[in-house]
């Protein structure tokens, strides 16, 4: 029995302390592999829309895109993180299923006949995308304490190079063409760019939305091998002797104190509020600009991509500001502008009736900003939990809360646009923000030291 002043629950032992890989091997590795994984995942919101046409499907059929990834993605995160702080030995293992897991969704989604068996690849492929981050960003926390705030934020904006990319590959296959003219999607399928402004056809004709899910396989299988070789000592010598019931009760105990006075309830909130409309909005929109505006395939993808693009740079940046000056004034300000840049983006769509440059003009000022709400309150939930050794476990509950908050949301926002019209998706998208803004006027300065416990041998 250890006696642990001045000692958290899941303290680790000695065993814990001398890294077995490069800080900057385990740093390059995850930070790069995220942009894969992003490039197929953030692709779905953009095959989404094309998969609807194809397969006759409403908002609301849609909106089950999104309740299915955020349900299986959601649990996925939740118990993965939890055993990663209790198994953290096996970190390559749980990083190499999750790429694994995801081309093979995708393979399985690329060849099902049906809506419901595209639902059920689809789930496979989530579950692999969210058993990604708990062990990725712990690794980034635990290995980097003083500059959390920076190497989450790059994690997070490798991932948007992916989600920039993948949308706008996609929608250009797809397509056949680089087309932002709001052109008929059939005719420039059909018929060729011809007199459009703005429109470049592809060399080669348009693809299926099928063949483009499907040709990420080899690549996340290839990723899958790299990721275990280079991974597979990250996580330290296997512990020896270790009573698991009694790692289990200590990792309980120094959750259940994260939470006392610490301002985490707060954190989790803004996270979860944040990630319900955040979920949602990128799957809105573009389904907005095709079925509603009349725009081509091609330029909603660009606005998919323009949601994350900007804030490739501008996240690290506003990671490393948030490490000197604090998460909360960065997570409020940031929480405002959301606000009101989502009801700008319907209004500049309803005073026009057809696509402006208005629209793409506050997506792209969104896109600086997205994301970085969820970086810092993972920052912050890190801060909380690293005294206490429950980096992934924190950051897999996180991930997990937002997804199944915005499963919830997804219903909210696409049952309207279903039942009524396309402006009360976006009203409600703005109300969920502000409810996060509101919240995070109670997330604290500082975070609360951990209590001293005592922790079993």
């Amino acid at each position: 029995m250890a006696h642990a002043a001045g000692i958290s629950p899941s303290q680790p032992q000695a065993q814990d302390v001398e890294p077995r890989t490069k800080g900057s091997v385990m740093a390059t590795t995850l930070i790069g592999a995220h942009a894969f994984e992003h490039l197929y995942a953030h692709s779905i919101p953009l095959l989404a829309t094309v998969i609807a046409i194809d397969l006759g499907l409403g908002a609301l059929q849609v909106g089950m895109i999104v309740v299915v990834r955020s349900v299986f993605g959601g649990l996925t995160s939740v118990s993965g993180g939890i055993l990663v702080d209790l198994f953290h030995h096996r970190v390559a293992w749980v990083l190499s299923i999750s790429t694994f897991m995801i081309g093979l969704g995708y393979l399985l989604m690329s060849l099902a006949p049906t809506f419901g068996l595209i639902i059920c690849a689809l789930a496979l492929g989530s579950m692999g995308s969210a058993l990604w981050h708990p062990p990725a960003l712990g690794l980034l926390a635990r290995r980097f304490p003083q500059r959390r705030g920076l190497f989450i934020s790059m994690h997070r904006s490798t991932g948007s190079i992916g989600d920039v990319l993948g949308p706008m590959v996609a929608g250009a296959l797809v397509l056949g063409a680089l087309a932002w003219s709001a052109g008929e999607a059939e005719d420039i399928v059909t018929q060729g760019c011809g007199a459009l402004p703005f429109c470049w056809q592809l060399p080669w004709p348009a693809i299926s939305w099928r063949w483009v899910l499907g040709v990420s396989t080899p690549i996340m299988f290839i990723s899958t091998v790299l990721i275990f070789i280079l991974l597979r000592n990250a996580g330290g010598e296997r512990p020896v002797g270790v009573d698991v019931g009694a790692r289990v009760r200590t990792n309980w105990a120094g959750m259940k104190d994260a939470f006392r006075g610490t301002g985490m309830w707060a954190i989790f909130t803004v996270s979860a509020v944040r990630g319900m409309a955040d979920r949602s909005l990128v799957f809105l929109i573009p389904l907005y600009l095709t079925q509603a505006l009349g725009a081509n395939t091609f330029l909603a993808s660009a606005h998919v991509a323009l949601m994350v693009g900007p804030g490739i740079l501008a996240g690290p940046m506003i990671g490393a500001l948030s490490d000197k000056i604090g998460r909360r004034p960065l997570i409020i300000f940031i929480m405002a502008c959301t606000t009101l840049l989502t009801l700008g983006i319907i209004w500049a769509g309803q005073s026009h009736q057809v696509y402006t440059f208005w629209i793409t003009l506050f997506v792209a000022i969104y896109g600086l900003m997205n994301f970085s709400v969820n970086n810092l309150t993972q920052a912050a939930a890190a801060d909380i939990a690293a005294g206490r050794r429950l980096e992934s476990s924190f950051l897999g509950l996180m991930w997990g809360n937002n997804t199944l908050f915005g499963a919830v949301a997804a219903v909210m926002i696409f049952g309207p646009v279903e039942w009524f019209d396309w402006q009360y998706g976006f009203y409600i998208a703005a109300g969920i923000y502000f409810v996060g803004l509101l919240v995070s006027l109670l997330i604290p300065g500082k975070p609360r030291e951990p209590e001293a416990v005592t922790v079993p041998a």
